[in-house]
């Protein structure tokens, strides 16, 4: 066998299409592929090849990650991760994933995340699960809001969301840490606006929010099911996206898909963790949590950049011993860091913690504690009091969230 790994070119994609396509379990359709090379950056995109054949793909595109503080950093987003069950098992995963974390390294992005498809899998290469989404599911008929606010809904169709939403999306993502960047074709994708091979445009709505003075401050996408038993209305609205700038659109939308005629149950997916709907309810417990489970793992490459990009609840320093299996992050650094700002060095003072790099992975966003993990033994503390103080620096007045698959 003649296995190697290296980036493609333009004329392998229809191949690296139809292999990504047996590892995800379903069938590329023709024409994908063209369509599919607008989307791809080829000095990024990586196969692992058996001969002439392709059996084995990843991918990685830059976005812009905002972090708590809120500000943001660049990263290496990792995705389309697939190994043809024919060559599983042959080093082919490792040479594709450290391949790809040595170009991020050399172009000087200090952080790679993803979404694992499998969870046991990427720990090996240093990420560190870091962010969670929720599953909700409302019962209809007894929920009524508290204090029902002003403004209006407007159903619009998919140019006019179009043409609204990204900028409404961008002023979120600008204020919750855990949230990417969305480019033009991922919104013409998502709302149907090209024509993507094999791509079903499902039924659906979509909505937006004014206030009282008349400003946009949110959107909604959702679908509907329709059915009844003995005459009385069993059917559901899944809201696929609900993003606000305001309390006041954060409540309304919600309100407005509750009170949906002809339905009984609302279910939302990929939602925080800690979803404040519950509490604009007279009756909190119409809401139940349905689901939690990782979302989004962080792979810290350069400590020093990555913890100098964020901010911290309280002022503080900390000395970090990191062990990193791959040598991208290994050393110990000083971190001095407070709300407004923070710095990060190598240093030679006495380390306060230590921990492994996907451990540094999960503390980043500020969705685990460092307790947690020194509990379960990834972190080892050195200096009485070093934990509580991680604990605190890093913690978010808000859990970090994801809502973009990618």
């Amino acid at each position: 066998m003649d296995l190697r790994v290296r980036t493609v070119e333009a004329s392998e994609i229809d191949a690296w299409t139809r292999c990504m396509g047996v590892g995800f379990l379903y069938s590329v359709p023709d024409g994908y592929g063209e369509y599919f090379l607008g989307d791809v950056d080829l000095h990024r995109t990586w196969a692992a090849f058996d001969g002439e054949q392709v059996v084995g793909t990843l991918r990685s595109f830059a976005t812009p990650f905002t972090v708590p503080g809120p500000t943001e950093v660049g990263v290496a987003a990792l995705t389309n991760v697939t190994v043809a069950p024919t060559h599983r098992r042959r080093g082919l995963l490792t040479e594709m994933i450290t391949s790809e974390l040595r170009a991020s390294a050399e172009r000087e992005e200090a952080v790679g995340i993803l979404i694992a498809s499998e969870y046991p899998i990427y720990g090996h290469f240093g990420y560190g699960a870091a962010i969670e989404a929720a599953a909700y599911s409302v019962d209809l008929a007894p929920t009524r809001f508290v204090s029902p606010r002003s403004g209006s809904v407007e159903l619009v169709d998919l140019v006019t969301l179009r043409r609204e939403a990204p900028g409404l999306y961008e002023r979120f993502r600008a204020r919750q840490p855990g949230s990417i960047g969305r480019d033009a074709r991922w919104w013409d994708r998502a709302l149907y606006q090209v024509e993507v091979p094999g791509a079903k445009r499902p039924e659906g709505y979509q909505a937006l929010y004014r206030s009282s003075a008349g400003a946009l401050e949110g959107y909604v996408r959702y679908r509907a099911t329709q059915s009844s038993d003995h005459m009385r209305p069993t059917g559901e609205v899944t809201v696929d996206e609900l993003v606000a700038t305001t309390p006041g659109a954060y409540e309304r939308l919600w309100r407005y898909c509750c009170e949906i005629d002809l339905v009984a149950t609302l279910r939302a997916g990929d939602r925080t963790v800690d979803e404040p709907l519950g509490w604009l309810l007279e009756d909190a417990r119409t809401l139940r949590q349905t689901g939690r489970y990782d979302f989004v793992w962080v792979r810290v490459l350069d400590v020093a950049g990555a913890l100098a990009a964020r901010c911290y609840a309280v002022d503080g320093h900390l000395v970090i011993e990191v062990s990193d299996d791959l040598g991208f992050a290994q050393g110990r650094y000083a971190l001095d860091g407070g709300p407004s700002g923070a710095t990060c060095t190598r240093t030679d003072e006495t380390a306060d913690l230590s921990m492994s790099v996907d451990a540094v992975g999960s503390l980043y966003a500020g969705g685990v504690s460092a307790h947690i993990l020194r509990d379960i033994g990834r972190i080892d503390e050195h200096r009485a009091g070093a934990v509580d103080r991680a604990a605190v620096m890093f913690q978010t007045s808000t859990a970090p969230w994801c809502s973009t698959w990618f």
